[in-house]
């Protein structure tokens, strides 16, 4: 999840299709209160549009580090694979920099990855890491977007991190997979992570967010692939990454995506 929280300068282009994005975001502590409180979110989320992702058929997961893909789309990624959707998950990085003293940490993530990933259902020969360092992925957006296109080829969707979502390896990622997937034709929809600490219920986010519809099952799907994420989740390692009261945006009986404009 995390490889350095600061800013980044806007991607090429970026302005022209995401104004908002145009600003940076203040600096912000993951382990703070968040901005919106989940009820706030939960209640007005409740009446925007359902996503329809009875069409997605062959769908690419853009993570920039291990966790990201199932705190954001873990119940997703569940629910396509229950019902015979082919669903391949890239990590762009290994995640090696959220604990920086810790020797072997990337071996740690990796291996984290492959349990919450089968807790999913999502078979090994799915999941390909791409091993840029954590916290690079802004250096040269173009090259990563040509490496998301040729992982995405033949797929008709391609889900990645909200560019606004505050973290500059998730905006790079979710700038990268929209010059993927729109030189491929395929759909593109932005999950978000840390936006839901950070954004108010007035900005963007909520104006174009839509709910993507899950099952029971898949929510317990969830959990059990969240809780192979240690090194994130509890303090294992230090303080943890991703704080307890930051996961209750994330265990929703829902999940969100932001449809590329």
């Amino acid at each position: 999840m995390l490889g350095g929280v600061g800013s980044t300068p806007p991607g090429p282009g970026l302005s022209a299709w995401f104004p908002p994005l145009a600003v940076e975001h203040a600096p912000w502590d993951p382990a703070a209160p968040s901005r919106t409180p989940e009820p706030v979110w939960r209640a007005a989320l409740a009446v925007r549009p359902e996503c329809p992702t009875l069409s997605w058929r062959s769908v690419l997961v853009v993570a920039p580090h291990p966790d990201d893909e199932t705190l954001g789309l873990g119940a997703t990624i569940a629910a396509l694979n229950r019902r015979g959707a082919s669903v391949r998950v890239l990590f762009l990085t290994d995640g090696e920099a959220s604990h920086p003293a810790s020797p072997g940490l990337r071996r740690r993530r990796v291996g984290e990855a492959a349990v919450a990933l089968a807790a999913l259902g999502l078979p090994a020969d799915r999941v390909e890491r791409l091993g840029w360092a954590d916290g690079s992925l802004a250096d040269d957006v173009k090259a990563l977007g040509g490496s998301i296109a040729t992982r995405a080829a033949g797929c008709d969707t391609v889900l990645s991190t909200w560019p606004g979502d505050g973290h500059p390896d998730h905006r790079a990622a979710g700038i990268a997979a929209d010059d993927a997937a729109s030189g491929l034709g395929a759909g593109l929809w932005w999950y978000p992570i840390w936006a839901w600490h950070h954004e108010r219920i007035d900005g963007g986010l909520l104006r174009s967010a839509e709910r993507v519809a899950v099952e029971p099952v898949d929510v317990a799907a969830k959990k059990r692939a969240l809780g192979a994420y240690r090194s994130q989740l509890t303090d294992l390692l230090g303080p943890p990454i991703v704080p307890p009261g930051f996961l209750q945006h994330h265990l929703r009986p829902f999940e969100v995506v932001v449809p590329c404009p």
